[in-house]
């Protein structure tokens, strides 16, 4: 998605949902020694206990926990479907239905299921965190608003739900606000190149080539081969009146992802300027 508040230089990254799967603790200490062939994998334990207990709805959820995490997510979800079909009341159950829907862009139907998951549930930290962003991707962004600062007055070290926020921050013109909430996020994890990427982003959107420098380079430094910040210091070198550097920029990123335009309309821009 594409900043609708970009001005004259876009960025063309989108905050990503979180859509990590509740996480399961296995308490493998309760299972009998004997049984070591199921032991193989945490997909097998789990395969087996819902087949000793089928009518229970946690080996149900905590199987579709594990088959999500391995990239089955057809089998998550009838595994989901058959927890709150025998506990029609499990939160965890319905945020896992709508973080599937969600990475399979079925946002609508992502939604329903987050909405009734915080309904039975509020804690869910990350069940606020992709309800903001599937308003935030629709243009709700009150409603993600909303859903973003529950996240984070829950817990304010989830460092997405603070680029998330940013990102609506920045998209709504509320720049220093969006800074803000990447530098906070870096707080809690110093050394997230995405997030010095975007303050960098955020800084050219201001008109403040130097400080854009500035955090670009940290961002390169952390993740030398992310096009996006090359490109972005490609930007910030090229409003300084430096062409020969922002060229050298712009090339880099291409050379990091040949499919990166905006890099490509930036080296369009300079040609015959060196």
């Amino acid at each position: 998605m594409t900043s609708g508040a970009s001005g004259n230089i876009p960025t063309d990254t989108s905050p990503l949902p979180s859509i990590a799967l509740a996480a399961v603790v296995i308490a493998l200490a309760f299972i009998s020694f004997n049984r070591n062939s199921v032991w193989k994998s945490p997909e097998t334990l789990w395969a087996d206990v819902v087949a000793k207990s089928p009518s229970k709805a946690r080996p149900h959820y905590n199987y579709a926990t594990v088959l999500a995490g391995n990239g089955d997510l057809d089998r998550a979800l009838e595994e989901n479907l058959k927890a709150i079909e025998i506990y029609p009341y499990y939160g965890k159950a319905y945020f896992n239905i709508g973080a599937i829907f969600h990475t399979w862009g079925r946002v609508d139907e992502a939604i329903e299921k987050y909405e009734i998951a915080v309904a039975l549930k509020p804690d869910i930290v990350e069940a606020h965190n992709n309800l903001g962003y599937a308003y935030y991707t629709k243009g709700g962004y009150q409603e993600a608003l909303r859903e973003y600062r529950t996240a984070l007055g829950m817990k304010p070290s989830h460092v997405k739900a603070r680029i998330n926020l940013g990102y609506l921050y920045r998209d709504t013109g509320m720049l220093d606000e969006a800074i803000d909430e990447y530098r906070t996020a870096l707080k809690y994890m110093p050394d997230y190149a995405d997030a010095y990427r975007l303050i960098g982003e955020a800084y050219l959107l201001k008109k403040d080539p130097a400080s854009a420098i500035e955090s670009l380079k940290r961002a390169i430094e952390l993740a030398p081969y992310s096009a996006e910040a090359h490109n972005g210091l490609g930007k910030a070198f090229e409003i300084s009146g430096e062409p020969r550097l922002a060229w050298a920029e712009y090339e880099k990123a291409l050379s990091l992802n040949p499919g990166l335009l905006d890099a490509g309309e930036g080296l369009r821009r300079l040609d015959g300027a060196l």
